[in-house]
């Protein structure tokens, strides 16, 4: 690396720690580090911004202490070897792990829940509802914070007719298209839960780029994995349809809905519908002063979603800049549009 390189960091978990901060990679290939306070402040540094003399310059306004270049750089080219920078290095990484993937036979769902425990408590808990739905906003939040509304929001599903479940996602770490569906199967605790390959070709038909080229977004996304979790459980078998949604601007999301719909006309009575979304994100560990409480912004936020009002839902978020960082704000128009062309008019907070 030369003096005259901005070296820049990639996207990474940050948790404070009595000895610093750990580093935890949500793409899952770099193993987690330990950085003191000072360690961490020099991380901070190098934001693609500030060449070598400019990050020695302001670490020893910061802290009164000089670096010397070869200590910059060794500390620089560590974070390099765990692929912590963003890179030619890296993105080298990522198409080799994309390529391990697409040559996999199945997505293996692995996380940190006991899912044999979890499925015997969702049959203990899990309740009989008979109502004729089409879809549902579901959150992807820690399953152990919200297990009793997944239980109460999956209690839905187990009676549905339809034999397809289309999953729309929030990628929270990585993306490159804007609009990506999964061709791969999953498999949960030994169970395989099929996509539907023949509906995903025909939606793929109609992009004018490849929509199942970006499998490397699905690696680690909570969005999709939490919900297929709960669809291993149910009873009859159900196919997915698992995609995700980074298009943020309207007139473009509008015409996603408009090919996805084009195809699914025949299929409309097989088709099942999920937003998997959170709402508000606030406090420091989201980047604000304070914490403060967002329900006034969630609940009139919800009345928009109840009433199918995707257009003035998204305007909402968009006007205040989407200042509490609801993430369902893409996931929810297209959801809510394609519902609409599918005749439905009311929801309901369950």
């Amino acid at each position: 690396m030369s003096s005259e390189e901005k070296p820049k960091l990639r996207y990474f978990d940050v948790i404070p720690d009595r000895r610093g901060f750990i580093i935890k990679d949500p793409l899952s290939i770099s193993g987690e580090m330990l950085f003191s306070r000072e360690s961490f402040l020099l991380l901070s540094l190098i934001d693609g911004n500030n060449t070598i003399n400019d990050i020695k310059m302001k670490f020893l306004k910061m802290t009164g202490i000089l670096l010397s270049d070869i200590e910059i750089m060794s500390f620089i080219g560590e974070l390099d070897r765990n692929f912590l920078l963003y890179n030619e290095r890296f993105l080298k990484k990522i198409e080799e792990e994309k390529d391990k993937i697409k040559e996999s036979e199945f997505k293996e769902i692995k996380n940190h829940y006991n899912i044999p425990e979890l499925e015997k408590v969702f049959n203990e808990r899990s309740e009989e509802v008979k109502e004729d739905i089409k879809g549902m906003i579901i959150p992807h939040i820690d399953i152990n914070v919200a297990l009793d509304t997944y239980i109460r929001a999956f209690s839905y599903l187990k009676n549905i007719k339809e034999k397809i479940i289309f999953i729309f996602g929030v990628p929270h770490f990585w993306y490159e298209i804007p609009f990506s569906i999964f061709l791969k199967n999953f498999r949960v605790e030994g169970k395989i839960i099929e996509s539907d390959f023949n509906l995903i070709e025909k939606i793929n038909s109609k992009f004018e780029y490849d929509i199942t080229k970006d499998y490397f977004s699905f690696k680690n996304e909570h969005s999709v994995d939490f919900p297929v979790i709960f669809i291993s459980f149910l009873k009859e078998k159900k196919k997915v349809i698992a995609s995700l949604v980074s298009e943020d601007k309207k007139e473009n999301l509008i015409k996603i809905k408009e090919k996805i719909s084009e195809v699914i006309r025949d299929f409309k009575n097989d088709i099942f519908f999920i937003s998997s979304i959170d709402l508000s994100h606030i406090g420091r560990k989201f980047g604000d002063e304070r914490s403060y409480d967002p329900e006034d912004v969630d609940k009139a936020y919800l009345d928009y979603l109840v009433n199918l009002k995707n257009e003035e839902a998204f305007d909402f978020l968009d006007k205040n800049e989407n200042r509490t960082r609801i993430d369902g704000k893409n996931t929810n128009f297209l959801f809510l549009s394609i519902l609409k062309e599918l005749g439905i008019q009311k929801g309901e907070i369950i």
